[in-house]
């Protein structure tokens, strides 16, 4: 895993649980909504959410160690929130007490009740997030060993396009994906004639049989079959190219 994706995911965890923490600070579950204001409640349940996936997902995370989990792993994963819980809600306890004094005769089991309550299917809900990220990259075949990083010689190459993570890459044979991002794939054909036409797509220049006009938009037809988007500010690269015959060109300014 790389650590940018650490970090991105991770910032949408906090963000997730921070969403979690304002709507429980709203609506104020187990009579807490008597506590004090809203501003307080909130800030209350934004704070422990916030420790509580950072304790939780920590957790999560040592657990599962980048591979999908299995019922074995979601038994260990529920037994251990109810023992982190333990000492966690002890210190929800002593939180909210300093918020609100008139909460220390809540016993340490009322604490406990409430916080294994609310965190059993939270994180159950977030180890399934969790593992959603640990999905296998495709593999890369055996063309890749020839091919470099797009499996097939650059001059095979039509187009590429852009897909999440992952760019297709086009050939008259068919097409693959290759865990790359579209400058690398760019960069990966080397000196092929070419233009990125749209922020998602490149195609060569050779691939092209024609253009068509709908509206405003533009797109290429190549001889795969395939039809690219051309973004309008690729548009008089394009026509400089020669893409655009003189039909298209009357096609476009109608």
């Amino acid at each position: 895993m790389r650590w940018r994706d650490s970090v991105r995911w991770w910032a949408i965890d906090l963000a997730i649980c921070s969403a979690g923490g304002l709507f429980f600070g709203l609506i104020g579950p187990f009579g807490s909504y008597l506590n004090g204001p809203i501003w307080q409640r909130v800030g209350f349940q934004v704070i422990c959410f916030d420790i509580g996936v950072t304790i939780y997902g920590t957790a999560v995370r040592l657990i599962l160690r980048g591979k999908a989990p299995g019922m074995r792993e979601f038994f260990i994963i529920a037994a251990m929130v109810a023992v982190i819980n333990a000492p966690y809600s002890q210190f929800v306890a002593a939180f909210g007490r300093a918020l609100w004094p008139f909460l220390a005769g809540q016993s340490g089991l009322e604490w406990y009740l409430q916080g294994l309550i609310t965190a059993e299917p939270i994180v159950l809900a977030m180890t399934f997030l969790i593992a959603g990220r640990y999905k296998p990259r495709p593999s890369p075949g055996p063309a890749a060993a020839h091919g470099g990083l797009l499996g097939v010689p650059p001059a095979e190459v039509l187009c590429l396009q852009m897909e999440d993570h992952y760019v297709r890459v086009h050939t008259a044979a068919g097409s693959r994906l290759v865990f790359a991002t579209l400058s690398q794939a760019i960069a990966a054909v080397g000196g092929r004639e070419g233009l990125q036409v749209h922020r998602s797509w490149w195609v060569a220049s050779q691939a092209v049989e024609g253009a068509e006009a709908h509206g405003r938009n533009l797109r290429l037809r190549l001889v795969n079959g395939v039809t690219a988007p051309v973004a309008r500010s690729s548009v008089a690269a394009v026509r400089a190219a020669g893409w655009i015959g003189r039909r298209e060109e009357a096609l476009e300014g109608a």
